[in-house]
């Protein structure tokens, strides 16, 4: 007798993948067409896949049905891929996707969400994605903003038209999907093999997929530092090559960091075992990428250093100014502001300090009344004006004019359509969704302000704009009334920084606001002896969260807390 089907049915968001002229590249170049595919899953599909929950359930040799258990994770994998691939000399893919009932037999997957999603990828645009109104209805702040509306469609054998938005091919995302601000600067490179296992177990190849995202993932948060995830190797820059070994059940990660002229400057192993691996991956790349960014680190600092003050170029100083903006401290903005300065004197048609000098400018105005920031924030309207015709296409300088033109006329409406225009640049650059949930902080967007917060400590683990990411969901989480996430927010922040004011101010609103009275008053009084002007007045002057009803919630926190009214 015939064993009955295993059937089981789930509601799923469907990615369909077509690689666009398969069957002609094959025609001319069998060979070449397939191993560029092999690279293309090495570096680009496995990594990204396993970064967003993603699992291939179908492969048809020119295309993937990938099923995710969320559609945010559909969609971000699916731009992440798009973005990645822009430019790609031979590549190119239409993608669909819709959320729906999957049903799963013994050999097969089918169901509407399946048919919609394989209809909506042959409607697509080459390299561009088409998601039905279910999915865009899904889609928070952060993702919303790349994608248009593209009308009802008529699908073959569905019984409804369905309403569908499109991101077309000719968005303005980097080519790693992160957005690469200093890609014409002198910023150092590193390149991260994808990870590298001999051993053709589904489980092993799921495991490597993994620490290849988590790498990227980790490494991509660091502003002075440009990432790509390629099985090639950059002519220059540093190169991190991770091998995953097995045997057995027993895993061995073993990886080596090369410096510039190709001489190992770090090695790293790590034991664990498979049923081990998920909790496992975490940690080790945690290890690998805090001790590897602090030799890179250690490594580029030494040799700007090396190069007399009044010989550096304009890349160096603006590369100076990022990295001395690490711990958030108020002389740490002052020394960062000092070198975009420099950098922008030496080569005024550089559109990058600009845009790194105007948010740290901005920041530090809503931080601190330090009279040395003083003939810095007076450049603020000549550094608007002179940046403005370099904006075009550069998330960071569109946001960071949009952001001190506020401060100035406090007018919200132009800074929402330009954090819009950033996130359609740049969804998935951690600095850039950071600032993005400032801006919506300073203007009153409060829900949205925590959207981005949440998605930049998602994608930026150790950069330093976490510190302020931190700070900046705690904010949030007071303005929207929810005390103890705050408070959660600020523990975390202070493991990694305790010289930020801001996580002193929001913890004694927090702590006022939940009754514990002493320790709001004992955490102002720490917060005055590192703003000792700071009023109620003087912080509406300078931010009064577009009049907002959490702003006012922060502001009461705090004056509860023992914050002078004047």
């Amino acid at each position: 007798m015939t064993a009955p089907l295993q059937t089981s049915r789930k509601l799923s968001a469907i990615l369909a993948v077509d690689v666009v002229g398969y069957s002609r590249m094959i025609g001319e170049d069998e060979a070449a067409t397939l191993a560029s595919l092999r690279d293309l899953r090495a570096a680009v599909f496995g990594p990204i896949f396993a970064d967003c929950n993603g699992q291939v359930v179908k492969s048809m040799g020119d295309g993937w049905l990938v099923e995710f258990a969320s559609a945010v994770e559909a969609v971000s994998a699916a731009m992440q891929v798009q973005d990645q691939l822009k430019g790609h000399p031979v590549m190119r893919l239409r993608m669909g996707i819709h959320i729906g009932d999957v049903t799963r037999s013994d050999d097969d997957i089918y169901g509407d969400g399946i048919n919609i999603a394989a209809r909506l990828e042959a409607l697509a645009p080459e390299g561009g994605v088409l998601i039905s109104d279910g999915v865009y209805s899904s889609l928070d702040g952060t993702l919303s903003p790349s994608f248009s509306p593209a009308g009802s469609q008529t699908l073959k054998n569905i019984a409804r038209p369905v309403v569908t938005w499109v991101r077309a091919a000719n968005h303005s995302g980097s080519p790693t999907g992160l957005t690469q601000t200093h890609a014409s600067s002198s910023l150092p490179n590193l390149n991260i093999q994808p990870t590298a296992t001999s051993d053709t177990r589904a489980e092993l190849q799921d495991t490597a997929d993994g620490l290849t995202a988590d790498l990227g993932t980790y490494f991509s948060s660091i502003n002075w530092l440009n990432t790509r995830i390629s099985s090639t190797d950059r002519a220059d820059g540093y190169h991190l090559r991770p091998v995953l070994r097995a045997r057995g059940e027993r895993l061995r990660l073993e990886t080596r960091l090369h410096g510039p002229g190709g001489a190992t400057i770090w090695t790293h192993k790590s034991d664990s075992t498979l049923d081990e691996a998920f909790d496992w991956q975490d940690t080790v790349v945690a290890e690998i990428a805090d001790h590897a960014i602090g030799m890179i680190l250690e490594a580029e600092t030494a040799r700007i250093m090396s190069i007399p003050d009044d010989e550096l170029t304009a890349e160096q100083c603006m590369l100076m100014g990022i990295m001395t903006w690490r711990d958030f401290s108020l002389a740490s903005f002052v020394r960062s502001a000092s070198f975009h300065d420099r950098a922008i004197r030496a080569k005024p048609d550089f559109p990058d300090p600009y845009a790194e000098g105007l948010i740290v400018l901005m920041a530090a105005r809503t931080m601190t009344s330090n009279p040395k920031m003083t003939p810095y924030l007076d450049k603020v309207p000549e550094w608007i004006e002179a940046a403005r015709p370099l904006a075009s296409g550069h998330a960071m300088l569109t946001l960071g004019i949009a952001i001190a033109t506020y401060t100035q006329d406090q007018r919200s409406i132009p800074l929402k359509h330009a954090v819009e225009h950033a996130l359609r640049l740049a969804p998935f650059d951690a600095r850039i969704l950071s600032y993005c949930g400032w801006a919506n902080l300073w203007s009153g967007q409060t829900n949205d302000a925590f959207d981005c917060f949440q998605k930049s400590l998602e994608f930026g683990r150790l950069g330093p704009f976490y510190v302020a990411s931190l700070g900046g969901a705690a904010t949030a989480c007071v303005q929207l009334g929810h005390d103890k996430d705050a408070l959660g927010y600020v523990e975390k922040g202070l493991l990694l920084s305790d010289s930020y004011p801001t996580y002193f101010s929001v913890k004694s609103a927090a702590l006022a606001h939940l009754g514990r009275i002493d320790e709001a008053q004992a955490t102002m009084a720490h917060y005055l002896t590192m703003e000792p002007t700071r009023t109620i007045q003087t912080w509406k002057k300078t931010n009064n969260y577009g009049g907002s009803e959490g702003g006012k919630r922060l502001l009461a926190g705090m004056r509860k807390a023992g914050m002078p009214l004047e």
